[in-house]
């Protein structure tokens, strides 16, 4: 596995060159874009240029991105009865935006009624031929307990979905929901195509970065190495930092890299 930044860390500010920057000076290569309305306008044709730019620029991997959650005006949901048809347009906007920076894997959170989700989200998987990951919810549902029954009602209607639909294992929200976190990577197994990485209380969904919680993180990575997972290792760290200090956040995520071998 490789390791990767989420841009969550820097989401209260809109996407720049120096965040690239800052990544790359780290040492990472691969990151998650959040495609989230005023940290990326997926409206905004020329920013999708420069993002491609700076990409380029700073050798930083466009691997996966989070489509949103919600936008200034409402909270994104492809099951819910009243906003699923407005929400899906929001994601093909979003999905339509990044299809054009060759990002491989999308992240995509599942609510509402699961009949009305799936209806909405064949529209939105037949719409690009990239990979989607269901991820655990910090919510409580669904869990990864769950995500296995989603995946196979999706790949018995949806062509070609073996291929490209997935689990994205967030360790942290595991961590509040199904202790020990390292079950859950066992348990979804190969079926792992992403993961959001950071620490917790075990109480809190407060992405803090490895080894400021209480998740065992040598049975994570034994569980990992288990299941010979080769996707990426997201670090996807809370955006409570101020910006001046993301620098040396990033370099603490280096350190723990470089101290349980997993390649940046």
């Amino acid at each position: 596995m490789q390791a990767s930044v989420s841009f969550q860390i820097f989401l209260k500010n809109p996407i720049n060159e120096d965040m690239f920057r800052m990544i790359s000076s780290a040492g990472f290569k691969r990151c998650e874009l959040w495609s989230m309305g005023e940290h990326v306008n997926y409206r905004d044709k020329k920013l999708r240029e420069k993002i491609k730019m700076y990409s380029e620029k700073y050798n930083v991997l466009l691997d996966t991105a989070h489509l949103p959650l919600h936008t200034n005006d409402f909270k994104i949901s492809l099951g819910d009865k009243e906003i699923g048809k407005k929400s899906l347009d929001e994601l093909l906007y979003a999905s339509e935006f990044l299809d054009t920076l060759d990002v491989k894997t999308y992240v995509i959170h599942v609510s509402g009624d699961l009949e009305i989700f799936y209806k909405n989200f064949s529209k939105l998987y037949y719409n690009s031929e990239k990979n989607f990951a269901f991820e655990n919810d910090p919510m409580g549902f669904p869990l990864t307990k769950d995500i296995p029954k989603i995946l196979e009602d999706l790949k018995r209607e949806l062509r070609d979905s073996e291929k490209r639909l997935g689990a994205c294992l967030d360790i942290g929200h595991a961590n509040i929901w199904e202790k020990p976190p390292e079950k859950t990577v066992i348990e979804l197994g190969k079926s792992i195509i992403a993961t959001h990485i950071s620490d917790n209380d075990g109480k809190y969904d407060l992405h803090v970065p490895p080894g400021e919680g209480n998740i065992n993180w040598d049975e994570v990575l034994k569980a990992f190495k288990t299941i010979e997972y080769k996707h990426n290792f997201t670090f996807e760290i809370s955006p409570s930092f101020e910006y001046e200090q993301i620098p040396k956040v990033l370099e603490r995520l280096k350190n723990f890299c470089e101290q349980n071998n997993i390649l940046i």
